[in-house]
């Protein structure tokens, strides 16, 4: 399917999907279902495969704006990155576009295991500094995908289409 979506422009041509087949945990709305919005004829499977990938990232936005809210002087500079989804360059191309951040893979894939043994390390008195050890033993896995001006700029309006959208349906599923 990822391979699919290469060559879509950012947008996906006005094709937006709404992820949440079971619920959505942030912010909760456990009867949220996922739906397509803006389908026209013109619509390949490429703008479907697209437009999905753009709706995980448009989520990670979503999240970055709550949690900004929140916290005012957090600055995301960096994503690390793992995972089935980070094997794919165009997705973590979409992604770096959409949040305007350097997305970064790393090496390895047991990740819940090895943050889980840092934190006995940390308990049992081994670490000192999770940050630190965390920073320190991370294996970059090639280049980061840097964001596209462009594209991050095009994508500008489509997040704040996307939260509205969000809304809607939100509205939509409580009643």
């Amino acid at each position: 399917m990822i391979s699919l979506a290469e060559g879509v422009a950012p947008g996906s041509d006005g094709l937006f999907f709404s992820p949440h087949l079971g619920g959505r945990i942030c912010p909760s709305s456990p009867d949220m279902r996922g739906a397509w919005i803006g389908v026209s004829w013109s619509h390949t499977q490429a703008h479907f495969a697209h437009a999905i990938l753009e709706s995980i990232a448009y989520e990670y936005a979503y999240y970055l704006k709550i949690l900004t809210e929140s916290l005012p002087e957090l600055v995301l500079v960096e994503a690390r990155v793992v995972g089935g989804g980070a094997r794919s360059e165009v997705w973590n191309q979409i992604k770096a576009d959409i949040l305007n951040v350097p997305y970064q893979r790393l090496v390895g894939n047991e990740f819940g295991a090895w943050g889980a043994a840092m934190i006995a390390g940390k308990a049992a008195g081994l670490i000192n500094d999770l940050a630190s050890y965390a920073e320190e033993t991370a294996l970059l896995n090639g280049k980061p995908f840097h964001p596209i001006k462009e594209n991050h700029e095009n994508y500008l309006p489509l997040i704040e289409k996307y939260i509205r959208l969000e809304q809607t349906l939100n509205q939509f599923y409580r009643s």
